[in-house]
């Protein structure tokens, strides 16, 4: 479901709940614009066959970009955290990636380019920056 179709239906819960009693909508929905911001966030796309991809995500404002394309790429992300980003591409064959990021404000821009290369990545602490291009 999108935002927007969660923020709708969302404000008619809260129309009905508070029928009656406006000055408490606007807190209502006031929260739940906040919480929907400190909501992680993970878009995965595949173009291929037998491509996996595995997100957790455990805290606030974590994002993950994942994009496989070719055959049998696996893509596994952990997130523990606040405000921590991964942008991953797989292309090819057989390509392996497993990313723990944990602390705030870390980023992680990976891609693999060709056929079975593998790597695994831990990323600990705050403000951390990396990017690696693999390519076989």
């Amino acid at each position: 479901m999108t935002f927007i179709k969660q923020l709708l239906v969302a404000t008619a819960v809260i129309l009905i709940s508070f029928s009656g009693k406006a000055d408490e909508l606007s807190v209502a929905l006031a929260g739940l614009l906040e919480r929907q911001s400190l909501a992680n966030h993970a878009e995965i796309a595949q173009l291929g066959s037998y491509n996996l991809t595995s997100v957790a995500q455990a805290g606030e404002q974590n994002y993950a970009y994942l994009v496989q394309f070719g055959l049998e790429n696996t893509l596994t992300i952990e997130q523990q955290g606040f405000n921590n980003s991964v942008t991953a591409e797989q292309s090819g064959r057989s390509n392996s990636a497993t990313i723990l990021q944990v602390g705030q404000s870390n980023v992680i821009q990976l891609q693999q380019l060709g056929d079975g290369n593998s790597i695994t990545i831990q990323q600990t602490g705050a403000a951390a920056e990396m990017s690696i291009t693999q390519f076989k």
